[in-house]
């Protein structure tokens, strides 16, 4: 039971990071909540020592990684749209 917590909180976060990345820059930090949580979370673990960067390391880059990009990724596609949006009514 406690896997399928994990994995369903996992997917909604996911779902969440996505949907925020891909909002109109005018709210380009809604897509920085989720790596900003994350790095907040690998902050207090390492502070504790619940993590150790030498052993950890790929659990600390990758994810944080992939969420910057997905974050990049999503603020280039919404802006482009806005460029877009902002010719076709130039355009009318």
């Amino acid at each position: 039971m406690h896997s399928v917590t994990t994995w369903a909180v996992a997917i909604i976060v996911l779902a969440f990071h996505i949907w925020a990345c891909y909002r109109r820059p005018r709210y380009w930090y809604l897509g920085g909540i989720v790596p900003a949580i994350w790095l907040i979370l690998l902050a207090f673990l390492g502070l504790h020592g619940l993590i150790h960067p030498a052993q950890d390391w790929p659990m600390l880059v990758f994810p944080t990684v992939i969420l910057l990009l997905l974050w990049l990724k999503g603020h280039e596609t919404a802006k482009k749209k806005e460029i877009a949006r902002m010719k076709a009514r130039d355009l009318s």
